[in-house]
């Protein structure tokens, strides 16, 4: 299925090949790909890296690289653990640390202090457990009047994972973290049923215009969507995409110098079986990452490019020394793979390429509907978008 439609500047393994040095910490254990962090230095890429859970005040390892991801060495420095991505509003302001949905971390002159984040298991329903959490942004736009606002979106399980139900909603700051509010917690509504999962790891994006996208995995055999207009607050009602997926995760990224949504996810048609661990099951294949662009706030989209023909999955994306990065848990298999023993690869592309990528045209898409792998595909809107992200 693999199509070059950009050339790929990078493709390495990361556990594999720093497994006995920087990743020793990892040997055995689960190792997720949500490390990218901003450096706020001119061509510099970093991954502040931490293992598991723990509670901890500094980052395990924290590593850059100045030559566009090819090599990669320690740094020394005070950072904070963090998962979901470091942020700064403007030069005047603090910069903030998110990790896993659980944890905020602020700058204060040379110190870090951690304000907890309460989502609604806090708020609203205590009891239901902490979010599931793989996405958060802070909103930048200066004119959309949430400016500066912290946003997280994740699911609670409603029982275990398969037969329960999950919800989802977004939690959110105003003050870098001293309080939180939530929004209400949704799922799938009648007629639609609302077992095993529902709607799951959703991921958040800002739109030039400054509202928001949340894309998340479904149990319908496609990912779902749906927008805020007041900065995570309220949510409308989630419509499908017409991108089909098993109950996978994907990522989504606002591209900084152009506006442009960039999402990742796998394009397979989900098997029939309800058992997490079978292959096929509605969870799998997680075989044909994919990633495509939209300028139009995701009105349209590019045809994809395929990242992994392989299983890969968990995807994170960062932009960085002038190149887009993906990076995802790997396997050499298109059965399924224990996580502990799947590998970290990054894979690099030109940032100008990835933007000049080809709209999916009526004709480019056929391949793909005849595959299954799109459905409502009239809604997908399929002409040549303006190279300039409209609002």
């Amino acid at each position: 299925m693999k199509k070059q439609l950009i050339k790929e500047l990078l493709r390495t393994d990361l556990r594999a090949r720093y497994g006995d040095t920087f990743f020793a910490a990892w040997k055995g254990r689960h190792m997720s790909a949500q490390h990218f962090v901003q450096s706020w230095e001119p061509g510099v890429v970093r991954l502040n890296l931490t293992p598991g859970t723990r509670k901890t005040s500094h980052a395990g390892i924290v590593l850059d690289s100045t030559d566009g991801g090819e090599t990669w060495h320690e740094v020394e420095t005070n950072l904070p653990p963090s998962s979901l991505g470091m942020f700064q509003l403007n030069e005047d302001s603090p910069r903030v640390s998110l990790r896993y949905g659980a944890e905020c971390w602020v700058e204060q002159g040379s110190e870090w202090v951690l304000r907890p984040i309460y989502g609604a298991d806090k708020l609203h329903y205590d009891g239901i457990g902490g979010a599931n959490c793989y996405s958060g942004i802070m909103i930048q736009e200066p004119g959309c009047g949430y400016a500066g606002r912290l946003v997280l979106v994740g699911d609670y399980f409603l029982g275990q994972e398969g037969p329960g139900s999950q919800a989802i909603s977004s939690i959110y700051s105003d003050d870098y973290g001293v309080s939180w509010k939530s929004s209400r917690l949704f799922s799938a509504t009648d007629p639609l049923p609302p077992s095993p999962e529902g709607f799951g790891e959703p991921a958040v994006v800002q739109m030039p215009s400054g509202w928001l996208w949340m894309v998340m995995r479904s149990v319908y055999g496609e990912l779902w969507q749906c927008i805020s207009h007041d900065g995570g607050e309220t949510w409308n009602h989630p419509t499908p995409t017409g991108l089909v997926s098993p109950i996978a995760n994907c990522a989504a990224m606002r591209e900084p110098t152009t506006g442009a949504t960039v999402l990742v996810w796998n394009a397979a048609q989900p098997g029939p079986s309800q058992e997490f661990s079978d292959n096929p099951s509605i969870y799998r294949p997680r075989t044909n990452l994919v990633f495509s662009v939209s300028h139009d706030n995701t009105r349209t989209w590019t045809e994809p490019v395929v990242v992994e023909e392989q299983e890969g999955q968990y995807a994170a994306i960062h932009f960085a020394a002038g190149r887009m990065f993906i990076m995802y848990q790997s396997s050499n298999s298109t059965e399924w793979t224990p996580w502990e023993k799947m590998g970290l690869t990054l894979v690099a592309y030109d940032i100008e390429d990835v933007l000049n990528m080809p709209a999916w045209t009526s004709e480019t898409i056929q391949p793909w509907i005849d595959r299954g792998l799109v459905r409502h595909w009239r809604s997908l809107q399929c002409q040549e978008p303006s190279r300039k992200t409209i609002s």
